[in-house]
């Protein structure tokens, strides 16, 4: 029996999980065709390959489309905003864009006035992300934009932060570190940066890393397969054909499933007390006098 699928609970999905394309195909390339000619201008002005950006939106909005329908979303490293838009453009009804860099969300704001968004449906700011993470209240979001942020912070920064905001999906693209087991490696971007620059210090995890912060954390995996996709031509992508760059989709457990499962471990807790105590494993009146 594969070890990763008998870590989790009965029920649910295992963490390797692949998504394959149907017959939405073709209604997915045409979703996204239509998203980039009707941007043109905007996503000329990107930083960035705009055939890696085609690509990515195939992963990141056409595969998971039901998931953005009326969903307030948190973009994460959000630069100039073509991954806010591309939400709101697939049915939010909310984004919110959080960058450190004052010039990118400058730029953002006024490409969305130029492109007449409804200034009530996003909102970007400025900030340290670490601490406009920090600043969201729980439930605020329903759906987590995270592309290149997890590589540039602590996992379980991350992953308690996702926990705390209870949000209900998250739409996550990092690299992968080659390598067994739960591990992470540290790489300068670009190889040549000047020492103490931490900022320029980027945390590769493997897959069993994330799968095991999912479990962790509660929340169901999947992978987004790319090879599936039906791409002809890999340039500009290679990272992503040689499954060294990988997007996954997460989606917290069920708040009923969640409270059972911590009051199961509550009440195994407590008959192991009790029988320490030389007490019947229902004998709780103790404990209810603590």
């Amino acid at each position: 029996m594969d070890k990763t699928r008998s870590r989790f609970p009965r029920g649910w999905q295992v963490c390797d999980l692949r998504f394959t394309l149907t017959g939405a195909k073709q209604v997915n390339e045409a979703a996204s065709s239509d998203f980039f000619d009707r941007y043109d201008l905007f996503v000329k002005k990107m930083p960035g390959e705009v055939d890696r950006l085609r690509h990515q939106y195939e992963a990141f909005v056409s595969q998971n489309r039901e998931l953005f329908q009326g969903a307030r979303v948190l973009d994460i490293m959000s630069s100039q905003g073509f991954w806010s838009l591309a939400a709101l453009d697939a049915g939010a009804a909310h984004v919110v864009g959080l960058e450190d860099s004052p010039q990118a969300v400058e730029a953002a704001k006024t490409a969305f006035v130029e492109l007449s968004i409804d200034p009530k449906s996003y909102r970007f700011i400025a900030s340290e992300i670490p601490a406009g993470l920090r600043r969201l209240e729980p439930k605020a979001v329903d759906l987590v934009l995270c592309h290149g942020f997890l590589e540039r912070s602590d996992p379980r920064f991350v992953f308690q932060q996702l926990v705390r905001l209870q949000v209900k999906h998250v739409i996550l693209d990092t690299r992968i570190a080659v390598g067994k087991g739960r591990i992470a490696r540290f790489v300068l971007t670009p190889p040549n940066a000047p020492a103490g620059r931490y900022k320029n210090v980027r945390t590769i995890p493997s897959h069993e890393l994330i799968a095991f912060f999912c479990e962790y954390f509660r929340f169901r995996l999947r992978q987004i397969d790319w090879q599936a996709m039906g791409i002809g031509d890999w340039t500009g992508i290679a990272d992503y054909e040689k499954d060294r760059h990988r997007t996954y989709v997460l989606e917290r457990a069920p708040d009923d499933q969640n409270k059972r499962e911590t009051s199961n471990v509550q009440k195994k807790g407590r008959a192991s007390k009790n029988q320490k105590k030389g007490r019947a494993p229902n004998d709780q009146s103790d404990d209810e006098e603590e």
